[in-house]
């Protein structure tokens, strides 16, 4: 079980990573470089804290990681903070526009893509998988009297 469950970490983690090189989103722009770098928007998302609105969304990538980082040792707070990262995510859905400089000046939301798809994907499949497996561990492990998966 053990392996199952570090390649399902690390299938979420290449998609993440993946994510983070295709654009996000695109926004109303005269230019035709209107467009997001995933990326940049890991490093810097945590900023909507000052601004809000669509921008609240990126707090899904500090709650995935840590969920990554529970997933062996403490499952139960791994289902909680992957959960609350797929809901951070998807809130992207229900906002039409987003800052688009310091000003703050906002701009229409034209396509959202690869990046925010792929970013969604990783995090909602790693979610769905923690539940399943938290689930599968805590009753097998308590019907069978089982101390541990590692043996199974």
């Amino acid at each position: 079980m053990k392996d199952l469950k570090i390649k399902f970490l690390l299938i979420a983690i290449l998609l993440f990573i993946i994510a983070l090189t295709q654009p996000a989103y695109y926004i109303d722009r005269a230019d035709h470089s209107g467009w997001s770098n995933s990326f940049m928007l890991f490093i810097f998302g945590w900023t909507g804290l000052f601004y809000g609105g669509a921008a609240i969304a990126w707090f899904a990538n500090p709650l995935i990681v840590l969920s990554w980082v529970f997933y062996f040792k403490r499952p139960k707070l791994s289902v909680i903070t992957g959960l609350l990262a797929t809901i951070f995510s998807a809130s992207f859905l229900l906002f039409h526009t987003i800052i688009s400089s310091e000003a703050p000046t906002y701009s229409i939301i034209t396509a959202r893509k690869a990046g925010y798809w792929l970013w969604l994907m990783s995090i909602t499949f790693f979610s769905i998988f923690t539940i399943i497996t938290y689930y599968f561990e805590k009753n097998y492990l308590k019907d069978n009297n089982i101390n541990s998966l590692d043996n199974i």
